[in-house]
């Protein structure tokens, strides 16, 4: 219990060996008692209602009686209509109930008196003494030190005051003549809401009969107390000596055999019954142990009456009862089949992986280096680009400077220009033709010069294309020549793709064979077969080896057949990137043809029409010549001003020339630019083909890749599931867990089978209802708590055996019948009055019956 404690108990009686009475009463922490005949030391107890008082004066000596018991019943001061009268011995109070003054007073008594008889009990020398009152001191002990597991105060108030109890889900007491009924109700109630329920009974055949309409239900994990002996009658506690033992009715319990180890389908090992075990219940996880001779000793003559079970119980013991047991242990033995088939698959798993990973890598790398050999290419290109543009602008810049050097010429030449007129006008007729005629010379020579401008920058741009007809030229002749072995290649692969997927077709199909020769071994199995009992067909483990070599060999051959798919896939995309490459190598390399002609045809034309512009030249320099040698005589005045204006004219002239090299310059620069980024775009073009083919190659790998990935991750984590660890920290892991749920298998088959005790901490950490008597229950449950605690023939059971639960539970429902009271043993002469003739349900129902249903 996790914050109630109860006082010690004793493990179990048969454990116990004989003490002296003295002994005893100091290891239970009790007041050593009183000789016959001496006076009851004398306790303060504060009284409800104020001062204290001497409850030794109000005890008689001699039968230690509370003189409450001679009163006239009380009546309350408020009479509620429709309340009856409380019976005798019940406390009647008014708004302050008392408290844990109250309950000291009525239960230290009532403590003593058990203490009394079970050292009267225990005098007898007993090799297995019996149980005893120890647990209702106990649990006396543990309500009067508010050390309960629910409301200490609704349960004080209803053994001491119900009268001053008000109506709480904590309380219900229901009155039915058919209880089993209505507890069978609580119980599955309870169970749905995955509470825990401890059921009490007063004898154990009404304990059985309650938990036999609850083992059939598959939810309920039942517990049965049973006791030892069962239902023999004892002597009184005076008795020397219990009766013999019936030697025929105790049987030694059968030997255990060890269960028969075979290999299982999935490599873990089953555990199957061997033939001729003795039947036993499945149920039944204890054994019948004869009990030890006791000494002979003369008997007293016992009083009238039975004795109480507390005098008769030897020994306890737990028993699940109930078809939800069995269910429960196939479960968790299929669960730890599943999880070593997990932990054999994941090596296999994480070795694809690593497989698949390598190759992935290694492809990456191939194709990552072809991408990177076509991007430096490309940024070769991209270099000459911006070499050429650099040029151009150099040349451009030194054009625009020039522009300006004319321009300041063209302006220093107007004032020599002008006194060069003024002194041309006397020979204005000569001077204007001959001006005439040597513009027109000047115009054919420039005329010439740019026809030989362009006929250089066309020579240039053959040159350029005959360079790209050869690199062409030599790159398709490569592909060709490489391209029929890509071919025959990709066809002899594919030849042994289609082979390994046949052998991987054949392979599947002699496994499909395998399978249903096993499976039919299997249909013809007896149902003792296949529940392990009976001896399997002689056929099976060799047709299981024989669907495992085919399993094997299937896995083989399919990973053979996808090694020759992906080789003949990977040699069909290196042919069609040849033939790509040779279909569009043609396409460029005529481009580059058709560029050669047109040149060659440009270069011939400006050969012809630079002969034409040449001879033109020449006429016209002839007669420039005749003009200027006839303005001679007339201009020869002039002469000094018009060199002096010839001299800056010829600086513009020169400088207009070195402005149209530079822009002549610029063109060649930006025409090589224009190329260089032609040749970098068609590069681009055949990366992008070539990265999409890349990325679509890496897609499918990374597809294959993500595959194995999970299927490895599932496997592992179906592993770390199973293990609570990853097993690729810890190697060790798996191998452990193996050993493991290999011994639990075995164990939870001896369970099944019957060749095994479950032990009793086990099966009350899992049961949801436990059932028992009282004695039984105290001396088994000890420290367990429970949500609920049902009490079955509610009258029949007095204070000590309703606390022995109650003290343990957080909730307290009481279910039994009108007129119902505990039965009198001959043990309980001289006890308190009014605490073992009625029971809490009887008095509970006189003091409050608003506190009572009806069932």
């Amino acid at each position: 219990m996790s914050d109630v404690a109860l006082p010690d108990q004793e493990t179990s009686p048969a454990e116990t060996a004989p003490q002296d009475p003295g002994a005893e009463a100091e290891a239970d922490q009790t007041t050593e008692l009183p000789a016959p005949g001496t006076e009851t030391p004398t306790e303060t107890v504060a009284e409800p209602g104020g001062g204290p008082s001497e409850v030794g004066a109000e005890v008689e000596s001699a039968g230690g009686l509370d003189p409450r018991a001679g009163f006239e019943t009380v009546p309350l001061e408020e009479v509620v209509e429709g309340s009856a009268t409380p019976a005798l011995g019940t406390e009647v109070v008014a708004e302050g109930w008392g408290g844990l003054e109250l309950v000291e007073s009525v239960y230290g008594p009532l403590t003593e008196f058990y203490e009394r008889i079970d050292a009267r009990l225990r005098e007898v020398p007993d090799d297995v003494p019996p149980v005893g009152w120890r647990p209702h001191m106990a649990a006396l002990r543990a309500l009067r030190e508010e050390r309960v597991a629910g409301d200490w105060e609704v349960l004080s108030r209803f053994l001491v005051a119900p009268g001053a109890l008000e109506k709480t889900d904590d309380l219900r007491l229901i009155q039915s003549e058919d209880g089993d009924e209505v507890i069978r109700g609580l119980v599955r109630e309870l169970a749905a809401a995955d509470g825990r329920a401890l059921l009490v009974a007063p004898t154990p055949e009404r304990a059985a009969e309650l938990l036999r309409g609850l083992e059939e239900d598959p939810e309920v994990f039942s517990l049965l107390v049973e006791t030892r002996p069962a239902t023999a009658e004892a002597d009184s506690v005076e008795t020397q000596a219990f009766p013999p033992v019936d030697d025929e009715a105790v049987q030694a319990a059968p030997p255990v055999r060890e269960p028969v180890r075979e290999s299982g389908s999935s490599g873990t090992v089953e555990f199957r019954p061997v033939s001729g075990m003795p039947e036993e219940s499945s149920s039944a996880v204890t054994r019948v142990e004869p009990l030890p001779a006791l000494p002979v000793a003369e008997p007293a003559v016992p009083e009238e009456g039975p004795s109480a079970p507390e005098a008769r119980v030897r020994s306890a013991a737990l028993r699940p009862v109930g078809e939800a047991w069995r269910q429960a242990w196939e479960t968790e033995i299929r669960f730890l089949r599943r999880g070593l088939m997990s932990l054999e698959q994941w090596p296999r798993d994480a070795a694809a992986l690593r497989s698949v990973e390598a190759e992935h890598v290694r492809r990456g790398e191939e194709l990552e280096a072809e991408r990177a050999a076509m991007a430096r290419a490309i940024e070769e290109y991209r270099k000459t680009v911006t070499a050429a543009g650099q040029a151009a602008e150099e040349a451009e810049a030194e054009a625009e400077r020039l522009a300006v050097v004319q321009r300041e010429a063209e302006e220093e030449l107007t004032a020599p220009r002008a006194e060069a007129e003024r002194l041309r006008t006397e020979a204005d007729e000569a001077a204007t033709e001959a001006n005439a005629l040597t513009r027109t010379a000047d115009a054919s020579y420039a005329r010439c010069v740019q026809m030989d401008e362009r006929a250089k920058t066309a020579q240039s741009e053959l040159q350029a294309a005959r360079e790209t007809e050869a690199s062409l030229t030599d790159e398709l002749a490569r592909a060709q020549e490489a391209l029929p072995h890509a071919a025959e290649e990709s066809h002899r692969l594919a030849a042994t793709d289609a082979d390994k997927a046949a052998e991987g077709h054949a392979a599947y199909y002699r496994l499909a064979a395998a399978e249903s020769a096993l499976a039919a071994v299997r249909r013809r199995m007896t149902l003792g077969q296949r529940l392990h009992v009976a001896s399997p067909p002689s056929e099976l483990k060799r047709l299981r080896a024989e669907f495992k070599a085919r399993t094997r060999e299937a896995d083989e051959a399919a990973k053979r057949a996808r090694e020759a798919k992906d080789a003949a896939e990977n040699a069909e995309r290196i042919r069609r990137g040849l033939a790509s490459f040779v279909s569009e190598g043609g396409a460029r390399l005529a481009a580059a043809q058709e560029a050669q002609e047109r040149l060659g045809t440009e270069l011939a034309w400006l050969a012809t029409e630079r002969e034409t512009a040449g001879a033109e030249h020449r006429e016209q320099a002839r007669l420039a010549a005749e003009s200027v040698e006839r303005a001679t005589q007339a201009a020869m005045r002039a002469r000094a001003a018009q060199q002096a204006a010839q001299v800056i004219e010829d600086r513009v002239n020169t400088a207009r020339t070195s402005r149209e090299r530079a822009l002549a310059a610029a063109a060649r620069a930006r025409s090589d630019a224009e190329k260089a980024e032609a040749r970098a775009a068609d590069t681009e073009a055949a990366l992008e083909r070539r990265t999409a083919e890349a990325a679509a190659e890496m897609s499918a790998r990374d597809t294959d890749l993500a595959a194995a990935r999970r299927t490895e991750e599932l496997s592992r984590e179906q592993v770390r599931e199973v293990c609570g660890s990853d097993p690729a920290a810890d190697p060790e892991v798996a191998p452990a867990h193996q050993r493991r749920a290999m011994a639990r298998i075995e164990q939870l088959t001896g369970y099944l089978h019957g060749e095994r005790a479950a032990g009793g901490d086990m099966l009350l950490g899992t049961a949801d209802l436990v059932v028992g008597t009282p004695a039984g229950i105290g001396v088994t449950v000890r420290d367990e708590e429970f949500d609920a605690l049902i009490v079955a023939d509610a009258g029949e059971v007095t204070d000590g055996e309703f606390l022995i639960g109650a003290v343990r539970a957080r909730r307290w429902v009481l279910v039994g019948a009108p007129d119902s009271r505990p039965p009198s043993y001959r043990e309980y002469a001289g006890a308190p009055s009014g605490r073992l003739e009625s029971s809490p349900f009887e008095r509970a129902g006189t003091a409050a019956p608003r506190l009572v249903e009806d069932g």
